[in-house]
């Protein structure tokens, strides 16, 4: 058994407790509480290695109270971590944007560790409507973002589960 401290971080009220919420306990909440410091859960996994070997491991996640600037606060919080969810509000101007600022800041702290970008709240959008041009996100990381909803729980395992995956390759 490994455990691994997977950080989730983004600007204020983007999801990222709907997130966690949806992904550990199944559920959400439609009411709002901002997030503080940081909350922690614990979510059990097991994921398979490149070579196909079964690794159990425990999610330690970090659930961190949301700033459009992540500043020093930020730093503390992240020591340590093994990966990160960087989260954004795909209805909102400046998303990507937005993604690419936490991402550059978590790379400072924690070089070389796994990221993946979400844009969250999905379930908002029109049917017909586009989600941000991935173009800049991709230049700057090398990857576009999932599309996620905390409220239908979309892609929401499949987040999680592809940074345990990239940890557990990396080594991280």
């Amino acid at each position: 058994m490994v455990a691994k401290k997977i950080c989730i971080i983004g600007d204020f009220a983007v999801g990222k407790s709907s997130l966690v919420r949806r992904f550990v306990f199944d559920e959400f909440d439609t009411n709002y509480q901002a997030t503080l410091g940081v909350n922690i859960y614990k979510y059990g996994t097991v994921i398979k290695d490149s070579g196909g070997q079964s690794i159990e491991m425990d999610q330690m996640l970090w659930d961190i109270e949301g700033k459009p600037e992540p500043d020093e606060s930020y730093r503390t919080y992240l020591a340590g971590s093994a990966g990160a969810l960087i989260v954004g509000d795909i209805t909102r101007e400046g998303a990507i944007d937005s993604l690419i600022n936490h991402g550059r800041f978590y790379e400072t702290c924690r070089p070389g560790r796994p990221i993946v970008f979400v844009l969250n709240k999905a379930d908002l959008l029109d049917t017909n409507a586009q989600g941000p041009d991935s173009g800049s996100l991709v230049a700057a990381f090398g990857e576009p973002y999932l599309v996620t909803s905390a409220k239908t729980g979309s892609a929401v395992v499949k987040a999680f589960d592809q940074l345990a995956r990239r940890i557990v390759t990396v080594g991280a």
